[in-house]
């Protein structure tokens, strides 16, 4: 069993996150991927002020043989759109399987564009946190929560089942979409 409440460091690669108006060298940023970015910033820190909170409670855990990892729907989220792009499984999207995660008749320049724009620390790799990073989260859209809210107290699976009947709108291939749409109209 393994437990994990290190943090990334605020100095990582996902420093320029904390300043959601930072722009990659190839573009402007449209406005969504800016909100995602600075959505994706106030998450990160809201889970370092939780896991500072309860660190001890963890490592108590710990010497129990109990493994803990915090988490959140949102970042589950997150992480399965953006494997589920990750033709290869390699950790890292590329313009490739963006451009088939678009669909058919989507061109590698358009792929190009959009890869250039997310990949954040400007490596010239897009890493499936990276690319999490300026996906919207489902569970900031008011529709969303307001059928949470009327649903009142929800166990995981109810979550998932209501998370299903929205998928149309929160799967790859809209995600990519929206993301490549607001970048043509930004660029």
């Amino acid at each position: 069993m393994h437990i994990s409440s290190r943090l990334p460091s605020p100095a990582g690669p996902y420093a320029a996150l904390r300043n959601p108006d930072a722009r990659n060298a190839s573009g402007k940023l449209p406005f969504e991927v800016v909100q995602a970015r600075a959505e994706s910033a106030e998450d990160r820190r809201r889970m370092e002020e939780s896991a500072a909170r309860h660190a001890d409670a963890i490592a108590s855990f710990a010497s129990h043989g109990l493994t803990m990892k915090q988490g959140s729907f949102t970042s589950l989220y997150k992480q399965e759109l953006a494997q589920s792009i990750d033709g290869d499984g390699d950790g890292n999207i590329g313009v490739e399987e963006l451009a088939t995660g678009l669909g058919e008749g989507a061109s590698l320049e358009r792929a190009g564009r959009l890869h250039a724009l997310l990949d954040i620390d400007g490596d010239g790799r897009l890493g499936l946190e990276e690319f999490g990073d300026s996906v919207r989260d489902p569970f900031r859209d008011a529709g969303f929560r307001r059928q949470l809210e009327q649903r009142g107290a929800m166990d995981p699976a109810a979550i998932g089942a209501l998370y299903r009947n929205q998928a149309a709108q929160y799967d790859a291939a809209t995600v990519l979409g929206r993301l490549a749409r607001a970048i043509d109209t930004a660029a």
